[in-house]
């Protein structure tokens, strides 16, 4: 078994600020992360609304992130987490070896439902997005269209409302539960799926079921996927947007700590995200050095 001083799980965003606060402290953290370093942050076509930055790719302010932690020799291994259990320690089990720690950071993000249609992938990054607060401003006076059936739509309708020219929504329901009629830039299409996504080098023309549409972009809004079923030995209490944690980003699990998208929040951004990761390990590090009476 081999034993650290915290183990943080996921290195998006919040995983990687944890872990400098941390070792900067004399704090010896472990990082363990599936893919690449950066998380979603890596698929991110272009940021222009971190601070400091006019405007980046997700892939560079990623890159700069892990360039710092590697400059702190931040230990990172790649594996994937298996299982997790607490005894005197929490027991990380991963696909390659097991760790211990008694202080357990959980940020391994969300993971969006993709759109399946024809040319999806091909559109990906050019075209379609999954995060409107990151890439609204892309589109101020274009065509767009909102796929999705739920809150996450509407909330998606209610930002880009101000910003976008015209808004389709296309939702697959009989009627869209939310009142959007004082948007007059939204035409709803209830009863609606994409079917294929048209263009060139870019996106062009959506095509549903019903319709075919000129649109510059398009915003998917179809909800999340499971990401962290291995947490449930935990028994970690959570709502319908994540887990749920105090003002120290501590969970209903003493010691265990939770940060960035896969919390339930407001807002889902890098400069949330790196932040609550901050608060984690501020926290922490201040259990650490509290004076044993």
């Amino acid at each position: 078994m081999n034993n650290y001083d915290v183990i943080i799980i996921g290195a998006g965003p919040a995983g990687l600020s944890a872990a400098i606060y941390l070792k900067r402290a004399g704090i010896n953290p472990l990082i363990i992360e599936k893919d690449s370093p950066g998380g979603t942050l890596n698929k991110v076509k272009s940021i222009q609304n971190y601070p400091g930055y006019t405007e980046q790719s997700g892939l560079k302010l990623a890159f700069r992130m892990y360039s710092q932690v590697e400059a702190l020799n931040i230990k990172i291994v790649v594996a994937e987490v298996i299982n997790i259990n607490k005894d005197n320690l929490f027991s990380v089990e991963t696909s390659k070896e097991n760790y211990a720690a008694p202080y357990l950071i959980l940020s391994t993000g969300k993971v969006s439902k993709k759109l399946e249609c024809n040319n999806a992938k091909k559109f990906e990054q050019n075209g379609i997005s999954y995060c409107v607060t990151c890439d609204g401003n892309l589109y101020k006076n274009k065509d767009v269209a909102v796929i999705g059936s739920g809150l996450s739509a509407y909330d998606a309708i209610l930002y880009l409302s101000s910003i976008a020219n015209k808004i389709y929504l296309i939702n697959k329901e009989q009627t869209f539960k939310y009142d959007i009629k004082n948007y007059k830039n939204v035409e709803v299409k209830n009863d609606s799926k994409i079917e294929d996504l048209i263009g060139e080098e870019k996106l062009e023309k959506i095509k549903t079921n019903k319709d075919l549409i000129k649109v510059d972009g398009v915003f998917v809004c179809l909800g999340e996927k499971k990401n962290a079923f291995y947490y449930e030995n935990l028994n970690l209490k959570a709502d319908k947007k994540g887990i749920i944690v105090d003002h120290n980003m501590q969970t209903n699990i003493n010691n265990v700590y939770a940060c960035g998208d896969m919390i339930s929040k407001s807002l889902y951004q890098v400069i949330t995200a790196t932040s609550e990761g901050a608060v984690a390990a501020t926290d922490i590090i201040k259990k650490i050095k509290k004076p044993v009476k």
